[in-house]
């Protein structure tokens, strides 16, 4: 019934409706028919169905229009000789159920539109906020990224310039909630693959460096999903900044793997080796450990030839 609601929203033409009911009637006349010596004197029981669907699916109008219809052609099948109370008492016994039946199925339907309406401006009021939000992050970002421009020490510039890419880190998980089908949930594989993509757009104003990322099917709550996009971020950023100087090429590769119910995601490069802030503990090495810790999971970094692997895993 709610699934009808959606895709026949509001009041259909009268011809629908009363034709509809009408072919309901008919059709349930004809299995009467043929399963008149089967049904016998009980018969009039499979003209129940048709009588509810007619007040769910349209209005009470049609409910009543349907059990006039069905009330006429069991009088037409009844015989009435020496039987003529006993056929009334029945005939009664039906309208009167037949006409709680409508009512009721007729409130049942009045109260579904009321919670699909209900439902859907719920819907218009959480994008309606999420879009509000996703404007003021926009201005915070805007705002760092003014300041920035106008500081003229590059120490600053660099930590304005990293705090308005996780400023914008934070705006893509209203992208992805606004654009979600997952009832609220965050498409982890979708928002990723995004996030790469604009960090590649981003940091090749620094490195010719290329981003690519290969990502597990997996949907996660905001909760979770921030603090992965965010750990991405650092790592990416981190590896384009350390890992190729001298303007050098190379490649970057964000990998997000699902074992049983663990989670693990990696950020590898074909650099010059692991950064020197891992050691020394620098601030982005600290962040990455701490939203790995808010997972519930630990940050590790190794060094490959050639580049460096730094990963975090979580359950989920």
């Amino acid at each position: 019934m709610e699934n009808l609601l959606r895709r026949f929203p509001g009041p259909q033409p009268i011809l629908i409706r009363y034709g509809a009911t009408l072919a309901m009637v008919l059709l349930t006349f004809a299995v009467r028919l043929v399963l008149q010596e089967r049904t016998g004197q009980f018969g009039f029981i499979l003209f129940v169905p048709a009588m509810v669907a007619a007040a769910l699916l349209f209005d009470r109008g049609c409910g009543f229009v349907a059990l006039g219809l069905s009330t006429a052609l069991i009088v037409s099948l009844i015989r009435w000789e020496g039987q003529v109370g006993f056929n009334l008492a029945g005939l009664t016994t039906f309208i009167t159920i037949g006409s709680g039946l409508i009512f009721v199925s007729d409130g049942l339907r009045r109260a579904l539109e009321r919670a699909h309406k209900a439902e859907r401006e719920k819907d218009l009021l959480l994008q309606e906020m999420s879009h509000r939000v996703k404007n003021k992050f926009a201005m915070i970002a805007s705002m760092i990224e003014l300041q920035g421009r106008n500081t003229t020490e590059t120490e600053a510039r660099a930590a304005l310039d990293s705090i308005g890419a996780r400023v914008r880190v934070i705006t893509s998980i209203h992208d992805s909630l606004q654009l979600s089908r997952n009832e609220g949930m965050v498409d982890v594989r979708t928002y990723l693959q995004g996030l790469c993509r604009s960090l590649e757009t981003t940091l090749q104003e620094l490195r010719p460096v290329r981003i690519s990322s290969t990502c597990a099917e997996v949907i996660l709550p905001p909760e979770k999903a921030l603090p992965l996009g965010l750990i991405v971020n650092e790592l990416v950023t981190n590896a384009v900044k350390y890992a190729f100087p001298d303007d050098r090429e190379g490649h970057v590769q964000v990998r997000l793997e699902r074992r049983d119910d663990v989670l693990e995601i990696s950020v590898s490069d074909n650099g010059v080796g692991c950064p020197h802030e891992m050691a020394t503990g620098g601030l982005g090495t600290r962040l990455v450990k701490l939203l790995a810790a808010q997972l519930g999971g630990s940050a590790r970094w190794e060094a490959t030839e050639p580049g460096c692997r730094a990963s975090a895993e979580f359950t989920v």
